[in-house]
């Protein structure tokens, strides 16, 4: 099933505010969040049909989804689950009876005519995140609290770049199961919002909820934006929503324009519309998408066909037990392993990861362990566009490969090209393998030593070069002798060979 629809474009006024400064102009602002993110459930909110979205257009629909008269919703319990577990790792509560509204608006990618979601009565309120002082572009620690966090089904999807005067829209994603963040409006700032929005990604994927890819829509950001003089009541100024802001750098920019747009309008003497905006990322400019509405505008009313959820303290104790929260990971990680910040926070944002590493580092060094995960593991599962939890490397395997490289069975050269195999699906041991690539350590330190003095032979300017004071030539000269070695030479035994043959040149 295919739905066309001739649209007409919006005319668009620009602006374009890069540099503007809050601080220097004697104004302030005020920012809100709305995350709407898609819950970890193979089926959607209110029917049956799969969850996957991005499968092949109008393939996973059912009549419920299609809006189809007659046909029923029903919820999904595990929907609930999750969204109680995001509550609870917020600092929430969980509220025992909570209900579900309609919300009426047309649109294209809406085929009910109306959104099923939570506005009056939301299945948790209250909570926090905290921002932490001398975190990059915090200069204080600050809580910022949420007002409420609500379950709601996702919008269809429209498609606009296939043909260039019609939109077409795939209902794969129409009901995939949400919940909807909404933030006090606690943040200062455009850095304040994009630190909030990454500590929610990776608490969300640490306690099992959402993927919380911004890049493919699983995580979606609108952001509310109004500023005022320094001085007045931090709330005086008018509203102006940004929508679906889909990465932390266009968070930032698109909050850094629309202050210095409303500042620059209020300092002219004019007056600041209450409207829905977008922002161009290439330009790096706001624009105007459509007057905002208000709540009544929507007419909200209870949804007639879904009963209210009611939660007993019984069903609240258990969901309390929640996996083991970021900041307190963070904190045992660095006391019992000694790692260092970075190889912490890529680890935490990666579900599974940590899992992954501990088992993989016991009874090995840690630190080398966690090296390999966040470098060459990591490197390979960019390459591939791949997460660790669909990888076919196995914690076995990386301990194999580890345990070959202490025990000068493989240099770590080798190493990583046997890591290749075995992500890419190998399913020999890590022994197999290396009986069925010859892999061997050249120990022989004459052999290696004649192997470098040939290279320097090979390479003269860049001896020479060495010799005069270029240091930076000296790894290119290490990885010369050990492809040379065909690998086979440790690559710390080689340094140390290369850089004797060349000081004794001087």
């Amino acid at each position: 099933m295919r739905l066309f629809h001739k649209i007409g474009w919006l005319s668009k006024r620009n602006f374009s505010y890069k540099g503007y400064s809050t601080a220097a102009t004697g104004w302030r602002s005020t920012i809100g969040l709305e995350l709407h993110v898609q819950l970890l459930t193979k089926q959607k909110l209110f029917s049956v049909a799969s969850a996957k979205w991005n499968d092949a257009p109008n393939t996973n629909v059912c009549m419920v989804d299609a809006g189809i008269p007659g046909s029923l919703p029903r919820l999904n319990p595990h929907c609930v689950r999750l969204a109680a577990r995001a509550i609870l790792g917020l600092n929430g509560q969980i509220q025992q009876i909570s209900s579900f509204d309609r919300k009426h608006y047309f649109y294209l990618d809406q085929p009910l005519g109306y959104q099923i979601t939570q506005q009056q009565h939301p299945i948790g309120k209250g909570g926090f995140i905290e921002l932490v002082y001398q975190t990059k572009g915090l200069n204080r620690s600050k809580k910022v609290h949420i007002h409420q966090l609500q379950l709601e089904q996702d919008t269809a999807k429209s498609v606009h770049d296939i043909y260039s005067d019609y939109v077409l829209v795939d209902l794969n994603r129409a009901g995939v199961a949400l919940i909807e963040i909404v933030t006090k409006p606690d943040i200062d700032t455009a850095e304040e919002a994009a630190q909030f929005v990454r500590k929610m990604q990776v608490l969300l994927r640490h306690i099992g909820v959402s993927h919380c890819n911004m890049e493919d829509g699983s995580m979606r950001c609108d952001v509310n934006v109004s500023v005022y003089r320094d001085g007045d009541d931090r709330l005086s100024g008018t509203r102006c929503e940004l929508k679906n802001l889909n990465s932390l750098k266009v968070i930032r920019n698109a909050i850094g324009a629309e202050i210095a747009r409303q500042i620059e309008l209020l300092t002219a003497g004019k007056l600041v519309a209450q409207e829905t905006r977008g922002f161009d990322a290439r330009s790096g400019e706001t624009f105007l998408a459509r007057s905002k509405e208000a709540a009544p505008d929507y007419r909200y009313m209870p949804d007639p066909d879904i009963p209210e959820v009611h939660i007993s303290q019984d069903w609240i104790k258990n969901a309390r037990s929640l996996p083991e929260l970021p900041e307190v990971t963070r904190e045992r990680l660095q006391r019992q392993y000694d790692l260092s910040r970075e190889d912490i926070e890529t680890m935490i944002n990666e579900p599974g990861c940590v899992f992954f590493f501990e088992q993989s580092a016991l009874g090995r060094d840690p630190k080398r362990v966690a090296a390999w995960v966040t470098s060459e593991i990591f490197g390979q599962l960019s390459y591939r566009a791949q997460r660790l939890a669909d990888s076919p490397l196995t914690v076995t395997q990386l301990g194999e490969l580890l345990d070959s490289i202490a025990c000068n069975t493989i240099t770590s050269l080798q190493a990583k090209q046997l890591l290749i195999e075995l992500m890419n699906g190998e399913t020999r041991t890590i022994a197999e393998l290396i009986k069925a690539h010859g892999c061997k350590v050249l120990e022989d330190e004459s052999q290696i030593r004649q192997i470098a003095n040939d290279t320097l032979d090979s390479y003269p300017k860049e001896a020479a070069a060495y010799l005069k004071g270029q240091t930076r030539r000296l790894n290119f000269l290490i990885g010369k002798t050990i492809q040379a070695t065909k690998g086979q030479a440790r690559p710390q035994e080689v340094s140390r060979i290369v850089k004797e043959l060349l000081d004794s040149k001087k």
